[in-house]
């Protein structure tokens, strides 16, 4: 009788026991079904679309023209493609046409003799470079201005930077750049101190202090992985260059 109840107390088990296994499985595969049934929820909401020439990006660059292979230097337009920034592509252009009549050549210098330079070789010109970034809904135009000569090379003259939302077609400036990544623009002198001081170390000809000193020619702007950065004039015993320092 004994032998009889662990028989039927083994089988009741294994019964539980299958019952626990193929019951969990199959209510698995019931809810993994189900899950996979869910409706998707469409988003119907069109996408706002601001570009004045829908057949083109928000950003892109026109009328190209090398001027100085050895210096990789170019004319071109730049156009932004958003509405509302019709007046601003206007005022760019007619800077760029200034800049492209800023050309002086051996021919039009006293010395050019001594520079070796032949009647239609480049002496000086003015020159305006660009970068872009974009992320997300943000679009950054770094616009650079220089002035070249074949004695001194390019030396930086201005910056400007165009942050724009896509989405709204609103120019974010200085200080809502600030507010939106919660620096200060003492944060900002101080990280750009320390970068300086850093490249001291490699190129003694870099002044710390005439470089923060004339701390005015520089562009905020949101760089291509979200980071606020900033663009600006490094001063060196001899000449001048750009450099970018990330902020957050």
């Amino acid at each position: 009788m004994e032998k009889l109840k662990n028989t039927l107390g083994l089988i009741i088990l294994i019964i539980i026991l299958l019952t626990f296994i193929f019951g969990g499985y199959f209510l698995m595969r019931y809810f993994t079904k189900n899950e996979g049934q869910k409706e998707v929820v469409k988003d119907d909401k069109p996408k706002i679309d601001l570009r004045i020439d829908k057949t083109k990006d928000y950003l892109y660059y026109d009328n190209m023209e090398e001027v100085l292979e050895s210096e990789e230097i170019e004319f071109m337009d730049v156009e932004i493609n958003i509405s509302g920034f019709e007046d601003t592509n206007n005022t760019l252009k007619s800077e760029m046409n200034t800049i492209r009549k800023s050309i002086k050549y051996g021919k039009d210098i006293s010395n050019a003799g001594e520079l070796n330079l032949n009647p239609d070789d480049i002496y000086s010109l003015e020159y305006r470079d660009y970068q872009d970034y974009s992320y997300n809904e943000f679009l950054s135009l770094l616009v650079m201005d220089y002035k070249y000569n074949v004695v001194d090379g390019s030396i930086p003259t201005n910056i400007e930077s165009y942050v724009i939302n896509k989405n709204t077609g609103k120019r974010m400036m200085g200080d809502e750049l600030l507010q939106k990544y919660n620096i200060t623009m003492d944060e900002i002198k101080d990280k750009v101190k320390n970068r300086v001081s850093d490249i001291k170390n490699l190129n003694e000809d870099i002044s710390v202090d005439d470089t923060m000193n004339n701390f005015n020619t520089f562009a905020l702007y949101i760089n291509k992985v979200g980071k606020l950065a900033i663009t600006y004039v490094v001063k060196t015993s001899n000449l001048s260059y750009n450099d970018n320092v990330v902020l957050s």
